[in-house]
């Protein structure tokens, strides 16, 4: 009896250790690294759909992309909590062990590679498919994407706590947990036109990717006229509208303003003075809409297009036209502008300082008075009131733009009536302006 009991115990304890040994095997054993499956081992949900395109684009151009041994271990892919095939991360195994990390971000209709080296991120690869713990844990909120400390720049943070035992071949027993993280930071500098020995520059995407269809966050394959009809059609933004014309009727003064939020509904601005409002955070919303007094210049000033440029920069990759700023001023004045490029194509993350804001503000000021002391055509100035009209504001606002150093097609002006007919103002060669009215 005692002989078959010391059997029996001896064989639940070489099967446990089995057991938990499969587990294992069945963590950190992949398809294998070359292969062309995928079959996702990652603890968190990724974006598979990505995953398996950029797999593609891959395979196809291997020989130009792969710059290091060793190969990408796919089935543990991380896309960092981003499902609109964005940006994606996979380790690189060689010898059973994990030696660098290739990142692949996709810009409009690029995707380009990068290589990581960096040890710590390596770290956190091996302890996931070749670690030897038990148990593990993530943190529900451990994709932190935030801003770091420079415009543009987007980070993004993993973090997973593994239990390891002291004797192996007791995992039930003591032992210590160990916490792992992966950090990215990523723009479109680090990535565009990277040298070959990083990995490779832009290769063709075809997978698709952008946003969802939130009344407050347009469809990006709107043209402008389609897209102002949509905004403007919106409950909130035409409540904000309305608000904002209800105050100027009231002569109160002062300026207000409207965030149009990625998450909840618009929010008034909180810090407003006499001739501004502080948006604020600009990755935080879609757009905003703010008025002008009637006192001074009743279009955009360098502040508002620079407000702009920063709520483009920070929406989804090809998504910059998502963006929008609204303006609204006495006598009817009604525009809107949206940025008309790729992330690529917006000044680099801090080119403007606030002097060369405020001194591209003055100088707007500098041509309202010429042109009002000059015109004697009444091509620019309503002379009864001595105030620019529709052509003169539109003038200051695109020699703005030249001296911001931003091209005139990279930004659409339009135009709102009082019965809500949509313009599109361009300029032309000789720098006078046409609307071209929207069907």
């Amino acid at each position: 009896m005692m002989k078959k009991l010391v059997s029996w115990l001896s064989f639940m304890t070489v099967f446990c250790f089995m057991l938990h040994s499969c587990v294992q095997d069945e963590i950190y054993s992949s398809t294998g690294p070359t292969s062309k499956e995928y079959h996702s081992k990652s603890f968190w949900k990724e974006d598979e759909k990505y995953i398996k395109n950029v797999m593609k684009i891959y395979f196809e151009h291997e020989s130009e992309i792969k710059k290091i041994g060793g190969s990408p271990a796919w089935d543990y892919s991380m896309s960092m909590g981003k499902y609109n095939e964005t940006f994606m991360a996979v380790p690189i195994v060689e010898n059973g062990r994990v030696i660098n990390t290739l990142v692949c971000a996709r810009f409009d209709k690029k995707v380009y590679f990068r290589y990581e080296n960096s040890e710590r991120n390596n770290k956190f690869f091996n302890d996931i498919i070749f670690g030897k713990y038990t148990n593990y844990k993530i943190d529900s909120q451990s994709n932190k994407e935030k801003d770091s400390t420079n415009k543009g720049v987007m980070c993004g943070t993993r973090s997973v706590s593994m239990w390891y035992p002291d004797n192996e071949s007791n995992p039930n027993g003591s032992g210590h947990w160990e916490t792992n993280y992966y950090t990215n930071c990523y723009s479109y500098q680090d990535y565009y036109d990277p040298s070959w020995e990083q990995g490779g520059g832009g290769f063709d995407y075809n997978g698709g990717g952008g946003s969802g269809t939130d009344p407050n966050n347009p469809d990006t394959n709107q043209n402008p006229c389609e897209k102002t009809k949509s905004l403007t059609n919106n409950p909130g933004i035409q409540n904000a509208i309305q608000n904002l014309k209800n105050h100027i009727s009231s002569n109160t003064g002062g300026e207000l303003g409207w965030k149009f939020n990625k998450v909840g509904p618009p929010t008034p601005t909180t810090q407003n003075s006499a001739h501004s409002v502080v948006i604020g955070d600009p990755s935080s919303i879609n757009g905003a809409y703010h008025n002008h007094t009637g006192t001074t210049l009743d279009i955009f000033s360098a502040t508002d297009i620079n407000t702009l440029l920063e709520i483009a920069r920070y929406q989804d990759i090809g998504n910059t036209d998502n963006a929008f700023y609204g303006l609204i001023a006495p006598d009817d004045i009604h525009y809107l502008i949206y940025f008309n490029g790729t992330h690529a194509d917006l000044p680099a993350s801090g080119s403007y300082s606030d002097i060369d804001i405020d001194v591209w503000k003055i100088y707007q000021l500098r041509d309202m008075w010429n042109i009002l002391n000059k015109d004697t055509s009444g091509i620019y100035c309503n002379n009864t009131t001595n105030t620019l009209n529709s052509k003169g504001l539109e003038k200051v606002f695109f020699d703005t733009l030249n001296k911001m150093g931003i091209s005139s097609n990279k930004i659409v002006l339009q135009k709102i009536d009082s019965n809500n007919n949509i313009s599109t103002v361009i300029k032309n060669n000789d720098g006078m302006t046409i609307e071209i009215p929207c069907s």
